[in-house]
């Protein structure tokens, strides 16, 4: 009775899955309106998984563990499981464990990887003089950097013992963020480096076509496909440093594509400069592209607001979590590195007792963290609309 008095009738009153316009549809449609209708298909499935984890009783459940005296610390495991939408579940211990040592596997595989192709390029630029594959091999050499960086931070960020979790008590996740950041300067300065010694054999480097033999083709080839199976396996890893991976071996493909066709090209058309050029022009890609990652973990560090996306699904899971919600006066959705933190302002009866409202808000703030994207939520429970929101601003 407990249970029915503070959640009610939950379930969905609305089926979002008549909303979702199929790809044929939206190939028929002009661009400008095919990027609408997907956005909303987007925004309907992401609503549909909160609905799939909502109409699994999770709220009802974790009620009923209070009622029953569940400890705080077992009431997550007793939380149904079930749900098969992307990362909606409370995860279990061996759930986590398990997509720990998936990261764990990416990162070293690509660091035997990086280890190969470093190898092999330094052969290669013992053969040729090229300053696109000196390039590459600077490349090659970051590449084992970034993966010993990542794999550093992210073991740092995992570690669970004691002693870690008095020191700093909302876990060390910013880690692996910092960790990226960190390696996207280093890329920076590095390549600003080629970039200025492609310049001076431009202006006073040697005349003579650069050559690349079978043995430094089919090295720079093998380069290509070992990145391009990197890429392919971890793009699919949600953790920011596999998808910091993931761009590198992207990054990669490109980088060691152009770095054959810079020299051969050269060669056969006698154009000296061809291979200089082509080192400046990889150097200013590559900076490029991490510039970009070094702003965006900038920002998310520093704060900045989430997702518009993300911010509708949580004031969707808040506003059907209860009958007994009667509005949201607030929703602050920002990032603390690569996941969200999350504040929320709820309006619920005031005849309602500190027993009822604490089951309630705790309850809802364990629904919100169960979402992907949640680093950590809290629920601050309000009797009236009016009253003050949020936080002195300093």
């Amino acid at each position: 009775m407990r249970v029915q008095y503070l959640i009610g009738n939950t379930k969905s009153s609305y089926n979002w899955s008549s909303m979702i316009v199929d790809d044929e549809q939206l190939k028929k449609m002009p661009r400008n309106i095919r990027k609408f209708y997907r956005g909303q298909n987007e925004l309907a499935e992401r609503y549909m998984e909160v609905d799939s984890l909502l109409d699994s009783d999770i709220s009802h459940v974790m009620i009923r563990d209070y009622t029953s005296g569940v400890s705080s610390g077992s009431r997550r495991t007793a939380v149904p499981a079930n749900i098969d939408e992307e990362g909606l579940a409370f995860l279990s211990t061996d759930a986590r464990e398990e997509y720990s040592g998936i990261i764990t596997l990416a990162i070293i595989v690509n660091f035997l990887i990086n280890i190969f192709l470093l190898t092999g390029k330094g052969v290669i630029v013992l053969l040729t003089n090229s300053i696109s594959v000196i390039a590459s091999l600077v490349d090659s050499a970051l590449d084992f950097l970034c993966t010993t960086i990542i794999w550093l931070s992210t073991s740092m960020a995992e570690s669970r013992n004691s002693s870690i979790r008095f020191k700093y008590p909302v876990g060390r996740s910013r880690l692996e963020p910092i960790g990226v950041l960190i390696f996207s300067i280093i890329i920076i300065v590095s390549f600003l480096q080629v970039a200025v010694e492609a310049v001076q054999r431009l202006y006073s480097g040697s005349r003579e076509p650069v050559k690349l033999g079978l043995p430094s083709f089919s090295i720079m080839s093998m380069a290509v496909v070992l990145k391009l199976f990197a890429w392919l396996w971890c793009r699919s890893i949600n953790s920011s440093a596999v998808q910091a991976l993931a761009q590198d071996a992207m990054s990669d493909i490109v980088f060691n594509l152009l770095s054959i066709f810079f020299p051969v090209t050269g060669y056969l058309l006698g154009f000296w400069w061809f291979d200089p050029l082509g080192a400046l022009l990889l150097s200013i890609y590559i900076i490029y592209q991490w510039v970009e990652t070094t702003f965006e973990h900038i920002r998310n560090l520093t704060g900045v607001t989430g997702d518009a996306v993300d911010k509708k699904v949580i004031t969707y899971l808040c506003m059907r979590f209860a009958d007994s919600i009667q509005k949201l006066t607030a929703v602050n959705v920002y990032h603390s590195g690569d996941r969200l933190q999350v504040e929320v302002d709820v309006v619920v009866d005031d005849r309602f007792s500190l027993r009822d409202t604490h089951d309630l808000g705790e309850a809802l703030q364990y629904a919100i963290e169960t979402l992907p994207m949640v680093e950590r939520a809290y629920v601050h429970l309000d009797y009236r609309g009016d009253n003050f929101v949020g936080h002195i601003q300093r």
